[in-house]
């Protein structure tokens, strides 16, 4: 029987120990692949490396309640409809496999239009730098009245010539960004439609409004630094809205403030030209209107006394009071 040279063997054993971890990883990969699409996960890489090279398309072929996971890099994109439901769109922070990106993904809208229409309720998008610069520029993320228990987190949102965040939905939670650079409008506006919304730990700059809840209601404003705005810091016309425990500084007005029942509350308000003021606008309305209160709150410096907050009911000019200001400032 013939017998398999020695010298042969040895380079049949070498092929073998190359070819197995290849074969092994090929497999891994393959198992992975497959184990992320059965959970409900698609990949999104600048270079080539996921199941799509971008956002819209990976949407566009998403079913709902997947996560796209969208890698580091930068993605020219605008007019992103985001119109299956449960969607997370989660920023990874390095690269997927070649590349030497690091850092959040990057959406580069070229100021054309919006960035994100969002038009469906339980949609999450975390953990991304988003930027529009340019006179076409319109908001970076819409929210439509239908879509409803949204979570906008941990981004960082910049540049656009009207509001960054324009909200018509309920129960959205904006949490945790930076949110700066609203040419000629607000951070976040919430509009008339919106209830239930809640606004927290996020860092607002440079813009006409920080906040504004437009004949909005029933909202929470906790936890935000809010400075270097043209007009105020927050701008209430809305009802029952709680503001509590934020740092507003350097603004032009710390809070306008309209509606009733809205509270105030262990705020500090810090070199603003003016840290408070309300109007309210019609006699029939001023029982309601002095339901508004704001206690213990920072004003500038230590104050034993009540804190007078200058107003007008009808052009009528008035004063209410912090009645117990906070003598030092808190720690937000």
């Amino acid at each position: 029987m013939d017998t398999i040279p020695l010298k042969k063997l040895r380079i049949i054993g070498i092929l073998i120990l190359y070819a197995v971890p290849c074969i092994l990883s090929l497999a891994s990969a393959h198992i992975l692949e497959n184990q992320n699409h059965l959970q409900g996960i698609t990949t999104v890489d600048d270079e080539g490396d996921g199941d799509y090279t971008s956002i819209k398309e990976a949407l566009n072929n998403a079913n709902s309640g997947d996560t796209i996971e969208v890698y580091s890099g930068t993605y020219y994109e605008h007019d992103i409809d985001v119109m299956k439901e449960g969607i997370t769109l989660q920023g990874i922070s390095h690269e997927l496999g070649n590349g030497v990106d690091t850092g959040k993904p990057i959406i580069d809208g070229e100021g054309k239009e919006k960035v994100f229409f969002i038009k469906v309720s339980n949609i999450i998008i975390d953990g991304f730098n988003i930027h529009n610069d340019g006179p076409g520029s319109y908001n970076i993320i819409s929210i439509a009245t239908e879509s409803n228990n949204c979570t906008i987190i941990n981004n960082n949102l910049s540049n656009s010539v009207m509001s960054i965040l324009y909200v018509c939905g309920y129960n959205i939670k904006i949490l945790n960004n930076t949110i700066n650079h609203s040419y000629i409008r607000f951070g976040i506006s919430l509009d008339e439609h919106s209830r239930n919304c809640l606004i927290s730990g996020n860092t607002i700059s440079n813009a006409k409004s920080g906040v504004l809840l437009w004949d909005s209601n029933n909202h929470i404003i906790v936890g935000n630094r809010i400075s270097m705005c043209s007009r105020s810091g927050i701008d209430v016309s809305g009802d029952n809205n709680n503001i509590i425990g934020n740092h507003i500084e350097n603004n032009i007005v710390g809070i306008d403030m309209g509606g009733f029942n809205n509270h105030v509350k262990r705020n500090n308000f810090i070199k603003n030209n003016i840290h408070m003021r309300f109007i309210y606008g019609s006699f029939t309305s001023i029982k309601q209107r002095l339901t508004n209160r704001w206690y213990g709150n920072y004003w500038g410096r230590p104050r034993l006394l009540p804190y007078p907050v200058p107003g007008g009911i009808f052009l009528i000019p008035t004063i209410q009071f912090d009645w117990r200001p906070a003598l030092i400032p808190y720690d937000i």
